[in-house]
């Protein structure tokens, strides 16, 4: 037998036999319900009225009931406001789950996400184009690069293995991790880090995977927020050559996975995911301006997160550098 919700004559029942001087148990038996409703009932109904010693009575216990139910916050209908709302989010690509749950947070309304996909259906029904701003997911992965090996050994590299236990535990601001993408026919190339507490992004173009490029743009992103770049964990690629002058310059350490790991980097491949969403494979970088990539990593950034229970990444890592001061 679960959890009954009381009515105001099973609260006089209540009363009655409370006054006999039963206990919970025996009060839950003669009434019908679980001995955990009586106990809820007392915690949340009993009060003090010129006594040190709690009090029950069974029209007061139905006013509180009747209050807190007043009290809840309802399910709000689709309103024109929210529509406009969940529309404009959408165009900026957050998910119906983000929207919902970045709502919740912040008491602007209390919409499922199941509502929100419906909305989109109906907007594309009529011939909206909302629901191509969805990212799709259950993508089978495909490796982007080639082999490592192909590019000779790292020189000096230090493996994930001698990382501190502590980047593991995801509890410090400032532990990294690093990638690239690429574009078609590999003719140019994007540099990502991702803050791994965080989740917060920076992005900058490289014109090419050449290992100079890669380091000057890399201290370029990072310089500003040196006080907050303790690890930076890379693949094994040979645009990463040159870590120890990257760790020099940012007064940081380099670690590198293992090869075909792409796991032990799993936050910064699944924001690369994110970024595709903005710059598609078929993408010539090329047509990319600055203003363009800030716009996509500001994006990124001011997008609440599942992860970080809706706030952004932005929010987080403000929050946290406060912290640290």
């Amino acid at each position: 037998m679960g959890y009954t919700q009381l009515d105001y004559i099973k609260r006089c029942e209540i009363y009655a036999f409370w006054q006999a001087g039963y206990s919970q148990t025996k009060i839950a038996k003669e009434v019908g319900v679980h001995k955990s409703t009586i106990s809820r009932e007392f915690k949340r109904n009993m009060f003090w009225w010129n006594s040190r010693i709690p009090q029950y009575k069974p029209n007061y216990a139905q006013t509180y009931c009747e209050g807190r139910h007043k009290s809840k916050k309802k399910l709000v209908k689709f309103t024109k406001e929210v529509a406009n709302f969940v529309r404009a989010k959408l165009l900026q690509e957050w998910s119906p789950d983000q929207i919902s749950g970045y709502a919740k947070r912040h008491q602007l309304f209390s919409i499922s996400h199941e509502r929100i996909y419906q909305f989109i259906l109906s907007d594309k029904k009529k011939g909206g184009k909302l629901y191509k701003h969805l990212r799709h997911q259950h993508k089978k992965y495909r490796k982007r690069y080639g082999s490592p090996d192909r590019q000779g050994p790292i020189k000096n590299r230090v493996m994930i293995d001698d990382r501190p236990e502590i980047v593991n535990q995801k509890q410090r601001l400032g532990d990294w991790e690093i990638d690239t993408i690429v574009s078609k026919q590999h003719k140019s190339a994007i540099v990502t880090l991702v803050e791994r507490v965080s989740k917060k992004t920076l992005i900058g173009q490289v014109g090419s995977k050449r290992s100079d490029f890669v380091r000057d743009q890399v201290i370029r992103l990072l310089s500003s927020l040196k006080a907050y770049v303790f690890s930076i964990t890379a693949d094994n690629g040979g645009e990463f050559s040159q870590h120890e002058r990257i760790a020099a310059a940012l007064e940081t350490h380099v670690y590198f996975a293992h090869p075909y790991h792409s796991w032990e980097r799993g936050l910064n491949e699944n924001t690369n995911g994110l970024i595709r969403q903005y710059i598609p494979k078929d993408k010539d970088f090329t047509e990319l301006t600055d203003v363009h990539i800030i716009e996509i990593q500001e994006r990124l950034n001011n997008r609440p997160r599942k992860l970080l229970e809706y706030a952004t990444p932005n929010e987080v890592f403000a929050n946290l550098q406060k912290q640290m001061c």
